[in-house]
C-alpha cells in the first residue's frame, strides 16, 4: 500500500496545479482528494469515527424520530414516515420490514405527554447528542477546533431536528409525483420527451441524496464549506450509497449462515453493520470535500507535525508579516483563502500557525463568514524577538519541562549564549518591520481553489 501511494504521489502530485490549464485542473483535484480519501478511510481514525457514530445512532434513533413523528403528527401525515424508513433500510432486506416495525412501535409507545418537563428535556438531549456527535465528526475531519457556542449548537440543532422531518416528507411526496402518467397527460407529453422525464424520475432519488448530503456538508462543519466541494463530496457519497445499498442487499438476501450463528439477533447486527457503512460513506464525502477544497495537501504532508521546526517557523512568520502588510494598508485582516493563497498552503494549516499567537492575544480571528485574521495589538509595538520566542516555546506544554532533563552546565551555558545572540540580533525589529518588506501580491497564481 505504500509503494502504490508513493506510485500516485509522483504521479498525480508531480505538476503543479497553478501550472495546468482550468480543464484539468478540477478532474486532477478530484482525483487527488479521493486517493486521499481512501488512505484516511483505510486508518484508524475514521473507523473509529464511524463506530462511535453508530453506538450514538442506536441510543438517539428512537428519541430523534420520536420527535420528528410528533412534528409530522402536527401536520396529519406522520404515517408518511413509515416508507421513508422502509427506504432507508432497503437494503437490509426482507428484514427491513421487521426493523421498521419494532422502531416505529417503540416510537408509538413513548408518550410525550406522560413524560414530564423533565422526561421531554431528556428526550431532546439524547435527540441532540446525535446531531452534536455527527458535527464534532466532521470538525474533525475538517480540522476545525472551534467549537459553535451553545447558543449556536441549540438553535441549530433544534431548527435541523424540526424541520428536516417536514423537508423530508416534502422531497418524498414530490419524488412519488412529478412526471407520473397522470401529470405527463395533463401536459400533453407523450413520445421521447415523456420518456426522457421518466428517465429523470428515476434519478430523482439520487439527485435528492446529492442534494441532501450536500446540504450536510455545507452546514454541519462549523467552517466555511464552498459549494463546489460540498457538491462533489455529495456526489460521490450519493453514489457510494447507492452502490452499497445494492451490494448489501446481495449480501444479506445471498448469506444464511448468519442467521444461524446469531440467530434472533442476527437482524440486530446487520443493522448495525449498515449504520457502521452509511456513517462510513458520509464521512468519506466530507473527506472528499475538504481535499477538494484544500487542493494543497499530499500524501507527503498533510499535517503540520510533517514540516521541520525550521519550515513551521518560516510559515509563522511568513503569515504573522502578510497580517502585518495588512494592517499597515488599513485591510481589515486577511480571509484564510486569501492568507493561504500568499503562503501557498492548505487553510487549515492556519489554526496550527496561528494557534500560539491566539492563547497570547497577540492575533484574533473574527467570527464573520468567512472568517478574518487580524493583528490583536499594534505590530508595530511587539518585538520580534517576542514572536521567535513565542515560536521556538511553542508546544513545549505538552513536551518535557526543563526539570525533566538532565542538568549539564556546558548544555545550559550555550543555550543561555543562542538565546542572547538570537535577541541581539532582533532586538531593533518589530512584527511591524516583519511585513513592511513583503511583496503586495503572490510571486505566482496561486494553487487552484473551488
Amino acid at each position: 500500500m505504500k509503494s502504490l501511494f508513493a506510485w500516485l504521489h509522483r504521479a498525480l502530485w508531480r505538476d503543479a496545479l497553478d501550472t495546468l490549464p482550468a480543464w484539468r485542473t478540477l478532474p486532477l483535484i478530484l482525483l487527488r482528494a479521493l486517493i486521499l480519501s481512501t488512505r484516511d478511510m483505510a486508518g484508524e481514525r475514521m473507523n473509529l469515527r464511524a463506530m462511535s457514530l453508530v453506538y450514538t445512532t442506536l441510543l438517539s434513533l428512537v428519541p430523534l424520530l420520536a420527535v420528528s413523528f410528533s412534528v409530522l403528527k402536527a401536520f396529519g401525515v406522520h404515517n408518511a414516515a413509515r416508507p421513508t424508513l422502509l427506504s432507508l433500510l432497503a437494503p437490509l432486506g426482507a428484514d427491513s420490514v421487521q426493523m421498521v416495525d419494532q422502531i416505529t412501535g417503540f416510537v408509538d409507545n413513548i408518550k410525550v405527554g406522560v413524560l414530564g418537563v423533565v422526561g421531554v428535556v431528556l428526550l431532546l438531549y439524547t435527540a441532540v447528542s446525535l446531531v452534536q456527535k455527527v458535527e464534532q465528526g466532521f470538525n474533525e475531519v475538517w480540522r476545525v477546533r472551534r467549537e459553535r457556542t451553545f447558543a449556536q449548537r441549540f438553535s441549530n440543532y433544534l431548527s435541523v431536528i424540526f424541520t428536516a422531518p417536514v423537508l423530508l416528507f416534502a422531497v418524498a411526496t414530490i419524488s412519488a409525483s412529478v412526471f407520473n402518467d397522470a401529470i405527463l397527460d395533463w401536459l400533453g407529453v407523450s413520445g421521447t420527451v415523456a420518456d426522457g422525464l421518466r428517465v429523470l424520475q428515476g434519478m430523482l432519488p439520487l439527485l435528492i441524496l446529492v442534494a441532501v448530503f450536500s446540504f450536510i456538508y455545507s452546514l454541519v462543519p462549523n467552517t466555511r464549506v464552498r459549494a463546489v466541494p460540498a457538491l462533489c463530496g455529495a456526489l460521490v457519497a450519493a453514489l457510494l450509497w447507492e452502490t452499497s445499498g445494492v451490494l448489501f442487499a446481495r449480501f444479506v438476501a445471498g448469506s444464511v449462515n448468519y442467521v444461524a450463528v446469531y440467530s434472533g439477533f442476527a437482524i440486530v447486527i446487520v443493522f448495525m453493520v449498515w449504520i457502521y457503512v452509511t456513517w462510513l460513506i458520509l464521512l468519506f464525502g466530507a473527506w472528499v470535500a475538504f481535499y477538494m477544497q484544500n487542493p494543497g495537501y499530499s500524501p507527503g504532508h498533510d499535517t503540520g507535525a510533517a514540516f521541520s521546526p525550521r519550515q513551521r517557523e518560516r510559515i509563522a512568520l511568513a503569515a504573522l508579516g502578510q497580517l502585518a502588510r495588512a494592517h499597515a494598508q488599513g485591510v481589515p485582516g486577511m480571509s484564510p483563502q486569501v492568507l493561504a493563497h500568499y503562503l501557498r498552503l492548505p487553510e487549515p494549516l492556519l489554526e496550527d500557525v496561528f494557534e500560539a499567537f491566539l492563547e497570547q492575544h497577540l492575533v484574533a480571528r473574527t467570527d464573520e463568514q468567512p472568517p478574518r485574521w487580524l493583528p490583536a495589538v499594534d505590530p508595530a509595538s511587539v518585538p520580534l524577538a517576542q514572536l521567535h520566542a513565542l515560536l521556538r516555546r511553542q508546544g513545549e506544554q505538552q513536551q518535557l519541562h526543563p526539570h525533566d532533563l538532565a542538568a549539564e552546565p556546558a548544555l545550559i551555558a550555550l543555550e543561555d549564549r543562542l538565546e542572547a545572540s538570537q535577541q541581539s540580533a532582533l532586538a531593533d525589529l518589530t512584527w511591524q518591520d516583519l511585513g513592511s518588506g513583503l511583496q503586495t501580491e503572490p510571486t505566482a497564481r496561486p494553487q487552484a481553489c473551488l
